[in-house]
């Protein structure tokens, strides 16, 4: 045996060394954290893209930096007790990107990529950004008009944070294929951690992600925009904006789809959505397949919302197990285990709609009313499928209470519900539940072996308005079967 492994230890040794190996201290980089090493770092990528590609090897200690371009055929690799920190002086950063829609008006980012391929970072070291927050007045935005309602109405504190410049992104990614990112660590953020914009074959394994749950707001974890072919697995995710977040983002040239993309096997918190599409929404999605993940912690599990006008289809939930907490008003989410709604960003924004939405082998304890809602006057929400979807429902944590039903459907059409439950857990007088299901011109609806539990507060369990083909089959509230007709 010892043999074996001493045979496998020089394989991989000489593999290593056969690499280009260029050591940022070799090159003069200073790893006090102190001295700004942007120029030598650069350098130094530089010099290892000219001579056919390799690795930038940072050893342990600390490298304060602006933004270092990567190159195509280069491997950012850092060592255990390396860390490449994000200078906080404004001024340092040369290069920036507008996203619109997001309130930025450019953001600075640490390590930026244009249009290079085969590219990688890796290792077991840290990369981080040093934001500053500041409290604000929380501002009126129809997105939240009812939780901001809510608020007031129980005397709620209607505060926000806000970031001070420069809100580092840690790594930007556009028009660039070929790409690894497996390892290290991502830490507090001042915007989108990881964001990969028009990008292709991009793997993301691995990695931790954290930002302040309280504070950072806009520090979404990964940022999947308007890139084809992308795979995250194996990572653990905490952050205060959304965990992990598909877009399709604007700029000058326009907008791309995002599509094929496989997400699995990760460990998500997250202060507002723990999986997320959306909203920027201007180009399409199609073929998400998400699964085996764990959701704790956070205010919302699934969000998919379209307001710019593009459209979601062939998207799969499946195996997932959630625990959704309310957080303060400001933070979207309503702990709610999904909530897939089709709006209008501003008066002249397209309508876009869902469509072939599967979410399967969901497990949740949550607070509150989990939604489907298309466009009002349209049904514009088609073909979306629960099944094996078990939630307890328990009172909110909250003074604003937000939530009535278990489950609310509107302005759709082709919606089944089958071997799912809605258990309730009431504790207190406070607890405003109606019904589990509410339904609100709605076409074509199938209950299909639904339990409904400890459900006995004078509603009827099924609430229907405006519904046309309703079909209800073995579904049962308190161990006894619904008989009515709802057509």
């Amino acid at each position: 045996m010892k043999k074996i492994i001493g045979i496998f230890c020089l394989f991989i040794s000489t593999c290593i060394c056969a690499e280009n190996i260029y050591d940022v201290q070799k090159f003069g980089a200073a790893n006090t954290g102190k001295e700004l090493v942007t120029t030598c770092l650069q350098n130094v990528i530089d010099v290892c893209y000219k001579a056919g590609g390799g690795v930038v090897y940072f050893p342990a200690g600390e490298y304060l930096s602006a933004t270092l371009e990567l190159r195509d055929n280069v491997t950012l690799y850092l060592a255990t007790g390396a860390r490449l920190i994000a200078t906080d002086k404004k001024e340092c950063y040369t290069v920036r990107t507008e996203i619109s829609d997001t309130g930025s008006q450019g953001t600075p980012m640490l390590i930026y990529g244009n249009k290079v391929n085969n590219i990688s970072i890796r290792g077991d070291g840290e990369i981080m950004a040093q934001p500053q927050y500041y409290r604000v007045p929380l501002l009126y935005s129809d997105f939240i008009a009812d939780d901001i309602a809510a608020a007031k109405k129980a005397n709620v504190d209607m505060v926000s944070w806000k970031w001070t410049e420069p809100n580092v992104t840690l790594i930007y990614l556009t028009e660039c294929k070929d790409v690894n990112i497996c390892g290290v660590r991502l830490l507090n953020s001042g915007f989108w951690t990881l964001h990969v914009h028009w990008c292709d074959r991009i793997n993301i394994s691995g990695i931790y992600i954290y930002s302040d749950l309280e504070k950072a707001v806009n520090a979404d974890g990964i940022d999947i925009d308007g890139s084809h072919h992308v795979t995250v697995s194996n990572c653990i995710i905490e952050t205060a904006d959304d965990a992990i977040c598909l877009k399709t983002t604007k700029n000058e040239r326009g907008y791309r789809s995002c599509e094929n993309v496989v997400i699995s096997n990760c460990v998500l918190s997250s202060s507002s959505s723990a999986l997320k599409l959306g909203t920027e929404s201007y180009g399409d999605f199609r073929y998400v397949t998400i699964s085996n993940c764990i959701i704790r912690n956070t205010n919302r599990g699934i969000g998919i919302f379209v307001r710019d006008g593009g459209t979601v289809e062939h998207v799969v939930f499946s195996n997932l197990q959630m625990e959704c907490t309310r957080r303060p008003v400001g933070w979207w989410g309503g702990a709610d285990a999904f909530c897939l709604v089709v709006l209008k960003r501003n008066t002249n924004s397209k309508v876009g709609m869902i469509n072939h939405v599967l979410i399967k082998d969901v497990y949740a304890d949550v607070e509150g009313t989990s939604v489907i809602a298309g466009y009002n006057g349209m049904k514009n929400i088609k073909n979306v499928r629960l099944e094996n979807v078990h939630l307890n429902l328990y009172p909110e944590s909250m003074p604003d209470k937000r939530a009535a039903e278990g489950v609310l459907v509107k302005n759709a059409e082709h919606i089944q519900l089958t071997n799912s439950s809605l258990t309730w857990h009431p504790s207190n007088d406070s607890v405003c539940w109606t019904n589990a299901f509410s339904f609100k011109h709605v076409s074509d609806i199938c209950l299909d072996r639904i339990n409904l539990n400890s459900f006995s507060n004078g509603y009827s369990p099924i609430f229907i308005e405006d519904c046309d083909l309703v079909n209800v089959f073995g579904v049962y509230s308190n161990g006894k079967e619904i008989r009515e007709k709802y057509n």
